[in-house]
């Protein structure tokens, strides 16, 4: 690394006080994001007048504009450094959340929900690669369990404080709590992220997708579209079943995520990608179609905390393979690909499942969302799995 990035040998403890800080860092900004997720929906269909399809579009539609700016945002983490994306999408995604304060049409929402999107791929393509820029090489795995600790972490507060800050307040009390956070995450970021990495690319890239990444992209995103419609339905569907704390739903699904990734940080690094994604795909459909048809609030609970079990190792186990398949002064442009399918799965997810919503309930959606992570299960046996042994 050159300047500020000194070079991570195995030797090199993965706990630093610039490590700590990063994780922090990470906290803020997804416990901001977090905020959102309670009072988005109901602000949407009740505030703003929008059905189904219009609540999956601003839960999810962040996503899409995501999708859009990863391959821009990949090159320029490596070319301009870590520090330069991560403040910059703490700067966007922070006036996405504080902008619903003048919101009063579903369309100008979506418009600050796809901002909210282009700051979330900067910010996010910056912080992973830094994360693994820190990280021995045999340790990255369990990297990126701790780090998704702290993803988690603000996941788990923020939908608890922001439904608590409705209902003492307003949602506008949420918003500006949520671009406040934004600015705690950029201070943060500003004074953790790590510049430029050495032989650092100049110019205008060649590619803007790094192709051996799209093949764990893929299992990612099938393995995510369930889980959107959740993010995006949950909410509604507790209200209808007569339960008023989503919040604690939420933090259901983050606690649980939070004490297995910091219980079993290794185990994706000892499984590898294709028995983890295997449980992932089964625990995730489960969890889905237990909330689908037990509906009542036991249900809820225990289909969210095998949901969660599903959803725990997915991403660290296919996120170090496309990590691995890029050099250092290429990393950004690997994780922008690879997260492309996140973002995407987000998007089309909360869509998909919101039209399901539309013509039938939302039971038949987390039913949708099940049958999702079956086909995800076969698909990534059947098609993308051999590629993988072949590739890796």
């Amino acid at each position: 690394m050159t300047g500020d990035n000194p070079p991570v040998g195995d030797s090199q403890p993965l706990f630093t006080a610039r490590f700590a800080a990063l994780c922090l860092c990470g906290v803020f900004y997804f416990m901001a994001l977090g905020l959102v997720y309670p009072v988005l929906p109901g602000f949407v269909k009740n505030d703003l007048g929008g059905g189904p399809v219009a609540v999956g579009l601003a839960v999810g539609g962040f996503g899409l504009s995501a999708a859009v700016a990863r391959p821009l945002v990949g090159p320029l983490g490596d070319s301009k450094g870590r520090r330069f994306v991560v403040v910059w999408g703490c700067v966007l995604a922070g006036l996405g959340i504080l902008g619903n304060v003048w919101v009063t049409t579903v369309a100008v929402a979506l418009l600050f929900r796809l901002l909210t999107g282009l700051g979330e791929a900067a910010y996010f393509v910056g912080i992973a690669a830094a994360a693994q820029d820190m990280a021995p090489e045999h340790r990255r795995g369990e990297a990126t369990s701790y780090f998704s600790v702290t993803v988690y972490s603000g996941l788990a507060v923020g939908p608890i404080l922001g439904e608590q800050l409705e209902a003492a307040a307003n949602a506008d009390a949420v918003w500006i709590l949520g671009g406040a956070m934004m600015a705690v995450a950029t201070v943060l970021g500003t004074t953790s992220m790590p510049g430029r990495p050495a032989d650092a690319p100049t110019g205008w890239p060649t590619s803007f997708i790094h192709w051996p990444a799209t093949r764990p992209a893929l299992l990612l995103g099938l393995g995510l579209l369930g889980y959107s419609g959740f993010l995006a339905f949950i909410k509604l569907h507790v209200d209808d079943i007569g339960f008023a704390h989503s919040g604690a739903v939420f933090a259901t699904f983050a606690v649980m995520v939070i004490s297995l990734r910091i219980l079993l940080a290794r185990l994706p690094d000892r499984l590898g990608p294709q028995r983890t994604s295997t449980m992932s795909y089964v625990c995730s459909a489960t969890g889905l179609w237990i909330i689908a048809f037990w509906s009542q609030i036991p249900g809820v609970f225990i289909g969210t905390a095998i949901l969660a079990m599903g959803q725990t190792f997915l991403f660290p186990a296919l996120f170090v393979m496309a990590v691995q398949s890029a050099p250092a002064n290429k990393r950004s442009q690997a994780i922008g690909t690879f997260s492309i399918a996140f973002d995407l799965a987000v998007g089309l997810g909360g869509l998909i499942l919101g039209g399901v919503v539309e013509v039938s309930s939302y039971s038949m959606a987390f039913f949708a969302g099940g049958c999702l992570s079956l086909i995800a299960l076969v698909v990534s046996r059947t098609v993308v799995r051999p590629q993988l042994k072949t590739a890796y």
